[in-house]
């Protein structure tokens, strides 16, 4: 199967990463706002404070997924 090289971004702030089976879900308080298919991921990259399960860190690291975690506040 052809990957397609595509990068997940969140830029909402506080969503919480898990994952279920071979999905990244997406959940902010009690709210499921998306589940992707982690297959059709190259990377997988979030702003603010943003939390992700261990279970898929290690998914992620294990398949060569790229995982980064930027944040954009500055202290003055």
């Amino acid at each position: 199967m052809k990957k397609l090289l595509n990068t997940l971004f969140i830029t909402q702030s506080d969503v919480y990463l898990s994952l279920d089976g071979d999905n990244v879900v997406l959940l902010k308080g009690d709210d499921r706002l998306g589940r992707v298919p982690l297959h059709n991921l190259e990377s997988i990259i979030t702003f603010g404070y943003t939390g992700a399960s261990p279970s898929l860190m290690g998914y992620c690291a294990d398949r060569s997924i790229a995982f980064s975690f930027f944040n954009c506040k500055r202290k003055v």
